[in-house]
């Protein structure tokens, strides 16, 4: 195989450099009558986003799919077949050349609905088998391996309140086995799942919506889970989680303010894979409430809702990270590793043979949204390699840390 060697582009990392301040209105090209339900980002990242409304002509709800081929900045209806009686529509998700969407059938009462397609969101095929159709499949997170994990959650007469299931998938959706979870006390309506590096974290509502939300994070793959909510002010519903490069989680909650008589809500952050949580101050939210979506494509965060008057239609928001300065700095390695090949298909090589710095070397792989996928620590090694045939196609970004230098280098599966 040819070695190639990669163009590296040196500059400053800042680990905590993921600050939401400013935000602008983004909804060109975009219905206003369509609630934006879920954002999910690509490889290349394209942003697709399912919006949803109630139709008083079929007394149910409809849907339409768009897509963002700038980041969020204008957006282009995505003409579908095969989503054949679909109505509210609330998770979307990616795993490799799969496209994942849950909902309910447009009569609720019919139960739930998951389509896959293979095109990019043009056909969809349904695909329930080993799903209970009674739990409405309310967010989906997709692992570094490929698997697909979903929460349904279900209203429950019995205790009159909501209770739920956690369900995977390993071949992108086709199949679906229930995981047996343990820890998830008192826990009712989930709205939102992520994954940070190791750990997987949920968010949703006490059994009972007066005692507020109720944040998890499980180590296991959802097996067994803990009760996260160190910074968190629980009287805001957890509406969506997404995980930048770095490993940092974002949060967006809501709840009603009868002062206003409509939604109000809040930013947060951790910095330690859900373990603790920081509020976000920021600006050029105007007059949002509901909040239901939130992603990360490349350095632009979107976030999804409707006006504080819910009449008033949708509201799409982008803002931009504090981007990394790319002059060389202090922090910046002036010794290079090199990284080969790139693009690459299965594995890369990591060369540090020219290197006189023999420290120990962290080495991480984010993919464009931000989850952590692959990682190990050397120690004067000359060289090393990552085997990485479970990776889907798309653009990661390595990082090369030592206790005083950092080098991050762009990389491109094939």
């Amino acid at each position: 195989m040819k070695k190639l060697t990669l163009s590296i582009f040196a500059f400053i990392y800042i680990l905590n450099c993921f600050s939401q301040n400013s935000w602008t209105l983004s909804l060109t090209g975009y219905d206003q009558t369509y609630s934006p339900a879920d954002f999910v980002t690509a490889s290349n990242g394209y942003v697709y986003v399912n919006g949803v409304k109630y139709d008083n002509g079929i007394s149910g709800f409809i849907n339409k799919l768009y897509k963002s081929t700038n980041q969020g900045s204008s957006w282009v209806e995505v003409i579908t077949t095969g989503l054949t009686n679909l109505g509210n529509v609330h998770s979307l998700t990616i795993s490799g050349n799969k496209m994942i969407l849950g909902g309910m059938d447009v009569v609720s009462a019919n139960g739930a609905k998951i389509y896959t397609s293979t095109d990019n969101g043009a056909t969809w095929t349904l695909s329930m088998t080993g799903y209970d159709q009674t739990y409405s499949p309310t967010d989906f997170v997709t692992a570094s391996n490929g698997d697909v994990y979903v929460n349904g959650v279900k209203y429950d007469n019995g205790i009159s309140g909501f209770i739920n299931k956690l369900y995977k998938s390993t071949n992108q959706g086709s199949s679906w086995v229930e995981v047996i979870t343990t820890g998830l006390t008192n826990l009712g309506n989930v709205h939102s799942l992520t994954i940070s590096g190791n750990k997987m974290i949920l968010g949703g509502m006490d059994v009972v919506s007066a005692n507020g939300a109720k944040i998890y994070t499980s180590t296991d793959n959802g097996a067994t889970w803990t009760l996260s909510m160190t910074g968190y002010d629980q009287t805001y519903s957890p509406a969506d989680f997404v995980t930048a490069s770095n490993g940092d989680v974002y949060v967006n909650g809501v709840k009603y303010d009868n002062g206003i008589s409509g939604f109000i809500n809040k930013l947060y952050k951790s910095t330690n894979q859900g373990t603790s949580w920081t509020e976000v101050s920021t600006t050029g939210l105007t007059n949002l409430g509901n909040v239901h979506s939130l992603t990360i494509s490349g350095n632009i965060m979107i976030l999804g809702g409707m006006d504080v008057n819910s009449t008033n239609g949708a509201k799409i928001f982008t803002s931009t990270y504090s981007n990394p300065t790319t002059s060389i700095g202090k922090n910046v390695l002036t010794k290079n590793a090199k990284v080969f090949p790139n693009p690459f298909t299965d594995k890369i090589i990591i060369d540090f043979t020219h290197e006189s710095n023999n420290e120990t070397k962290s080495i991480k792989l984010f993919s464009i949204t931000g989850e952590l996928v692959s990682q190990i620590s050397i120690t004067n090694n000359p060289s090393t390699q990552l085997e990485l045939n479970n990776l889907s196609a798309g653009i990661y970004m390595l990082v090369i840390k030592s206790s005083s230098e950092i080098q991050t280098i762009k990389l491109v599966k094939e």
